[in-house]
């Protein structure tokens, strides 16, 4: 029995060691090399051959200096209000304005999104948020906010089968994402609350007061200047 528990401590160790290795590989190549396809653009794509529909995606990589600062700006506002200064999961939502607060529907900071979007499936259990705390802590080591800014903003879903800044500009506004201004970006921001149902072509009422409230918090932010 002794020998049989040593083996099963052994083979944990090793599948723990693996892990963690081949995540840090993946955590310091994505810190270089652009998302072109992550484990929610999978579901996605399944989610459409299970309905009949053809398999489609829009998603156009665009590095943070050809995003608009308004894009920018606008998600920190509507999704995470102090991105900037906090370590990947307190974002002290309870102690900021009002009116930042009332924005949010969960409270998961910009950099658990980016952790869960790369590197998870969308799975609702306990070891999935252990693996998503894990990633969380590796990028924020690793890449640091500029870094997970470009790939928050590159593969999020911002509208049905429609990811990152660039494909949802084209298609709502036909602006590259470097054009979009702060009214555009507000009502980007404002549907990540929902992005694969509301539809920034057509905002509802309620849309539009999600948009305003982003832009009033938009415009008592600093300029944001990343660290070389």
């Amino acid at each position: 029995m002794k020998k049989v528990g040593m083996k099963i401590i052994f083979w944990i160790r090793n599948i723990l060691l693996l892990f963690f290795i081949l995540s840090l590989f993946l955590v310091i190549l994505y810190k270089y090399v652009p998302v072109r396809y992550t484990p929610s653009m999978f579901v996605k794509n399944m989610e459409q051959l299970t309905s009949g529909k053809k398999m489609y995606l829009n998603c156009r990589w665009k590095n943070l200096r050809e995003i608009s600062p308004h894009l920018i700006q606008a998600v920190i506002a509507s999704e995470d209000y102090l991105f900037l200064i906090h370590n990947g999961f307190d974002s002290g939502k309870t102690n900021m304005n009002q009116g930042a607060r009332i924005l949010y529907v969960n409270d998961v900071t910009i950099s658990q999104q980016t952790a869960k979007n790369v590197f998870l499936f969308p799975v609702k259990n306990n070891f999935n948020k252990l693996l998503e705390a894990y990633f969380t802590i590796l990028i924020e080591f690793v890449w640091g906010k500029a870094r997970i800014m470009e790939i928050y903003l590159n593969t999020v879903e911002m509208r049905d089968a429609l990811f990152g800044a660039e494909a949802v500009a084209q298609k709502n506004f036909c602006i590259s994402a470097g054009e979009l201004e702060a009214p555009q970006a507000a009502l980007i921001a404002a549907c990540l609350v929902n992005s694969t149902e509301l539809n920034p072509e057509k905002p509802t009422t309620y849309l539009l007061r999600r948009q305003a409230k982003i832009m009033g918090i938009m415009e008592k932010m600093r300029e944001i200047r990343w660290d070389k």
